[in-house]
């Protein structure tokens, strides 16, 4: 695989978790706006998935499960971490109309953890001596109901049933809630849609540059031809051009007139193209040369000499005299 297609790769999965996170949080937004009732008053019915609640905990009975992560090498594991807590909880209202119900409370909150540890201290004090605490340390909550993975569903019956000594799951089915009260922050759901909006533009205007960017440099590359405006600034001025051209060592050179000779240039051009070519260099040096002989020139001055011719010259008719 290319580097250049690993990139692209790598961007659309930005752009696509962008996608999802922008999704999410909207899905959030909506779900907000509607308000958040208190999970101490819902019925079974009221739960459903993305739905945000909020209310008080006033008892824990239990943790049931947790969340951790960690590191491991040669099967020993290193840096671990607990991220979430499950809890067991009583719907108040449930138990004012006689109806018990239950549900699982995951908190992350590290100040959440630590009010929900002493209640839950105080909870079974209270349920194994009769003690009651002079304080309560009930703490608010607010959640997003999510469903509630068949891993969890099972540490949470296992925790009723403690593990088959009390019964089986069907005698708790109908006082479990099947979902999970999950704490959440709703002021981040600003900062998730900001995130969305990063991702996004990150992943999808990457390519889109990268686009841009291939073609402009394939544009570069390819050549180029140059036309010269009317103005003639250029290599070529259409009107009163030289021309040259040649065969073998053979050069002529003239001049090709503008439209404004009135086809007199097109004439010319007419009759050049009219003379014969030599189809072989070799015939055309080969060829015999006839020379005419030159014609005598004219003479314009003839009266002038004729005139000279009369004129007697002493000195000549001496020379001649005494060589007789």
């Amino acid at each position: 695989m290319s580097r250049t297609l690993k990139m692209i790769i790598v961007l659309l999965v930005i752009g696509v978790m962008g996608v999802s996170v922008l999704l999410e949080a909207g899905g959030n937004s909506r779900e907000i706006a509607k308000g958040m009732e208190d999970f101490n008053g819902l019925d079974l019915s009221d739960f459903y998935s993305g739905r945000f609640v909020q209310g008080d905990v006033f008892e824990i009975y239990g943790e049931f499960a947790y969340t951790e992560t960690y590191e491991e090498t040669f099967g020993i594991k290193h840096n671990s971490e607990v991220t979430a807590h499950y809890y067991v909880i009583p719907l108040a209202g449930s138990f004012e109309t006689e109806t018990p119900l239950f549900a699982a409370l995951c908190l992350t909150d590290a100040q959440s953890i630590k009010n929900a540890e002493l209640l839950m201290e105080q909870t079974w004090e209270y349920m194994d001596n009769g003690t009651e605490p002079d304080v309560w340390n009930e703490f608010p909550v607010t959640g997003k109901i999510i469903p509630m993975d068949s891993e969890i569903e099972g540490y949470f019956y296992d925790w009723f049933t403690n593990d088959g000594a009390d019964g089986t799951r069907a005698d708790y089915e109908n006082v479990v809630c099947p979902y999970v009260i999950s704490e959440f922050d709703t002021s981040s759901v600003g900062t998730t849609h900001t995130m969305g909006i990063i991702l996004t533009v990150a992943g999808f205007g990457g390519i889109a540059l990268y686009a841009v960017i291939t073609l402009a440099v394939r544009r570069s590359a390819a050549p180029s031809s140059t036309f010269s405006a009317a103005n003639g600034s250029g290599t070529y001025n259409p009107v009163n051009a030289e021309y040259t051209s040649s065969f073998g060592n053979t050069n002529q050179s003239g001049t090709v007139s503008s439209p404004a000779d009135n086809g007199e240039s097109a004439r010319l051009m007419e009759e050049m193209s009219r003379i014969p070519q030599p189809a072989d260099a070799d015939e055309f040096f080969s060829r015999p040369i006839n020379r005419e002989a030159p014609a005598a020139p004219e003479n314009h001055h003839s009266e002038a000499r004729s005139d000279m011719e009369s004129i007697e010259s002493p000195a000549l008719g001496i020379g001649i005299g005494d060589d007789e």
